[in-house]
């Protein structure tokens, strides 16, 4: 689950992108339009329907195309700048989401089942307080709270579609933002200020393999907050290789 999430993802943007940049790129006239469509209405839809969505795996889901979408606006600029904010952005992607999803396999109800709903979070308030801050701190990033890693992620993309003038772009994804902002951050109220009663309903079982996932992603998370400039300069190394 963890890798069917990310890799496929990596892959094939990694493809798609080499495509583009190389033996697609005198055609840019003709798809840098369709990836500024398509970045548009995949960003504004999914920010809306992401709002009311209930089960976890739903939630992640179109979670997941908003993400796609300021993948492809960094991708529709067409430029170096463009090209790292995409590499950064994707990179950061998949270091947030192999560790919520460590922790997400890792919490199991007394019936021995995955968790399905958001709220099914809320009982992890007392039981496993690391855990519970470990969510915590990544769904901030993923609504773009700095400092944290996921800031930066989008700071790249807004700052690649400012220097290629993208203002209504810019503009709608900004809205956007706050409005993901909105439901990230309403998991955390669930998380840690939602009332419970039974509080023995999920346990927390990682075992060795995913427990060192979360470390490792919790690490370069912080890291990153820390020392920036490590996964900056790789990525835009791998901008250059285009």
């Amino acid at each position: 689950m963890i890798f069917f999430s990310t890799i496929p993802k990596l892959a094939i943007f990694c493809f798609f992108t080499k495509l583009i940049y190389t033996v697609f790129f005198e055609l840019y006239f003709i798809w840098q339009p369709i990836l500024i469509v398509t970045s548009f209405f995949t960003i504004l839809v999914s920010s809306i329907v992401t709002v009311y969505q209930k089960k976890i795996k739903r939630f992640l889901a179109y979670s997941s195309i908003n993400h796609v979408g300021y993948m492809l606006m960094s991708l529709s600029t067409g430029t170096l700048i463009g090209a790292h904010a995409f590499f950064l952005y994707i990179l950061i992607y998949m270091i947030t989401m192999f560790t919520f999803f460590s922790i997400l396999t890792s919490l199991k109800k007394d019936n021995n089942k995955n968790i399905i709903y958001i709220t099914d979070l809320l009982y992890i308030k007392k039981i496993h307080p690391i855990t519970r801050l470990a969510i915590t701190f990544i769904f901030f990033s993923m609504a773009g709270i700095p400092p944290l890693i996921g800031f930066f992620a989008k700071f790249y993309v807004f700052f690649a579609a400012i220097e290629t003038s993208y203002y209504l772009l810019l503009v709608i994804s900004i809205a956007c933002s706050t409005l993901s902002a909105f439901y990230y951050i309403r998991v955390i109220k669930i998380i840690n200020f939602e009332k419970t009663f039974n509080l023995n309903i999920i346990k927390f079982k990682p075992n060795t393999l995913t427990y060192s996932y979360i470390l490792t992603g919790l690490l370069l998370t912080t890291l990153f907050v820390i020392v920036p400039n490590f996964l900056i300069t790789e990525t835009y190394y791998l901008a250059l290789l285009l």
